[in-house]
């Protein structure tokens, strides 16, 4: 039996008997980066999305492109009413983008 083990530390890689830093991602799977800045959540064309507290219309049209300039319409109790570029989303909101109408 101990030739054996004899046998398998010879094959084995010197890089096996170094210590291994820890990886904090190692311990904590789910959450990699428990400091992080708070984050809001929204629906917007039925995507959940994660979006800085206090983020505007602009701040949404840059985190998805796919929006293009089409109109920002926040649902509420009272109907939906249309955002401006410097209107602050809430948390929860649900947000529909409907194009712009052209003329032509």
């Amino acid at each position: 039996m101990r030739a054996i083990l004899k046998r398998l530390q010879k094959w084995r890689s010197p890089e096996l008997n170094e210590p291994q830093p820890v990886n904090e991602q190692s311990f904590n799977p789910i959450h990699p980066n428990p400091i992080k800045e708070p984050t809001m959540r929204a629906i917007v064309n039925g995507k959940l999305v994660n979006l800085p507290n206090g983020a505007t219309v602009e701040e949404l049209r840059a985190k998805l492109p796919e929006i293009g300039n089409d109109d920002v319409m926040e649902e509420g109790f009272g109907g939906t009413k249309p955002l401006k570029e410097n209107e602050a989303l809430k948390d929860g909101s649900k947000v529909w983008t409907v194009p712009k109408i052209v003329k032509g």
